[in-house]
């Protein structure tokens, strides 16, 4: 791995995330999900972990507040222009 990439990434140690089980944020259930997404919003690094996984793409998990059902449908809606811009709208 580049140096790069690990100073990009940096932001992942300091994820509320990284105090948790792992399982939740690749759990099914909707119970789950709002309990990831509870501490996805108190998480200091949650616009780096969404950007993560938009321009990954990661299609698994919760990332950045949000689940991959609701990351596709972004990416779908903003097609060529800056997923950013959409959700900020929204």
């Amino acid at each position: 791995m580049s140096s790069t990439l690990v100073v990009e990434q940096d932001w992942r140690a300091l994820g509320a995330c990284s105090k948790t089980d792992p399982d939740l944020w690749f759990a099914v259930g909707a119970m789950e999900h709002k309990q990831a997404k509870r501490i996805c919003r108190e998480c200091p690094v949650q616009s780096q972990c969404l950007a993560y996984a938009m321009d990954a793409p990661v299609d698994h998990g919760i990332w950045g507040g949000l689940t991959e059902r609701e990351r596709r449908r972004f990416r779908r809606q903003a097609g060529a222009k800056d997923w950013r811009a959409l959700l900020q709208a929204n």
